[in-house]
């Protein structure tokens, strides 16, 4: 038998299967490697990268840097991070997922909502500065260690402090900034920062959108006919670009 003659072949066929292998093996590395995971949870989860079409995501997938996470009516989806902080993302939300930035890089890990409602829960040692912050079209959140919901619309943003030690957050709407702790809510009302009436008052919250995302954890004590969403975050669609988007880096 001749075996010059298959040595060509079999040589392609070893170098195919190594190709594949290597490639497997990578896209396990890269999936591991990944600081920003997206999940399903139900309805419609979609996210974009750049002016690329959206893709719908069916279970999980590890997001790149300036990905937009995007839930459809009737929706939600989770955002996990490398530091073991999570973000529950309600219906008919934009959000944005800049790099993430580990505590010792000094720099902020910036999450920016175009649209909807968020619940945020963010895991960090104590002391630790604050490297997390929530951007919205009027607003600006700098948290760390801090349970929070964010609601952000054409007309506004509502922020509720959920656990909240002093010091631990920091709201700037504008020229304006305002230090929290549990219990209180701003309320910004206006779609530009510099001229937006603000509210800050310690009281339940009675935004339907956070409530929802909350899973009626919020609004217990509040009848349904008394909820208001002043920033009108179910006005608008979630697959459009909202007009004036947030900025997409942080002064902290």
């Amino acid at each position: 038998m001749d075996r010059t003659r298959f040595e060509p072949t079999l040589r392609i066929g070893a170098a195919l299967s190594i190709a594949l292998v290597l490639g497997v093996l990578a896209a396990r590395v890269g999936a591991a490697d990944g600081d920003k995971e997206l999940a399903r949870v139900r309805g419609t989860v979609e996210y974009q990268l750049a002016a690329e079409p959206f893709r719908e995501v069916a279970g999980e997938v590890v997001v790149p840097d300036d990905a937009l996470a995007v839930t459809l009516a009737d929706s939600r989806a989770l955002l996990r991070l490398a530091d073991s902080s999570e973000v529950d993302i309600g219906a008919r939300a934009r959000l944005r997922v800049g790099a993430f930035n580990a505590l010792e890089s000094g720099k902020p890990t910036v999450l920016a909502l175009e649209l909807g409602a968020i619940h945020f829960v963010i895991r960090h040692p104590t002391g630790a500065r604050a490297n997390y912050v929530f951007v919205t079209p009027t607003s600006q959140v700098a948290v760390r260690g801090t349970e929070g919901y964010l609601v952000a619309g054409p007309n506004g943003t509502d922020f509720y402090c959920a656990d909240c030690a002093e010091g631990d957050v920091t709201m700037r709407v504008g020229k304006r900034s305002y230090a929290l702790t549990t219990g209180q809510q701003v309320i910004v009302v206006g779609s530009d920062p510099a001229t937006a009436g603000t509210t800050v008052i310690k009281k339940p919250c009675i935004n339907p959108a956070a409530i929802a995302v909350s899973d009626g954890k919020l609004g217990r004590t509040v009848p349904p006919a008394q909820w208001v969403d002043t920033t009108d975050s179910t006005t608008a669609d979630p697959l459009v670009p909202p007009a004036s988007p947030p900025p997409p880096s942080s002064p902290y």
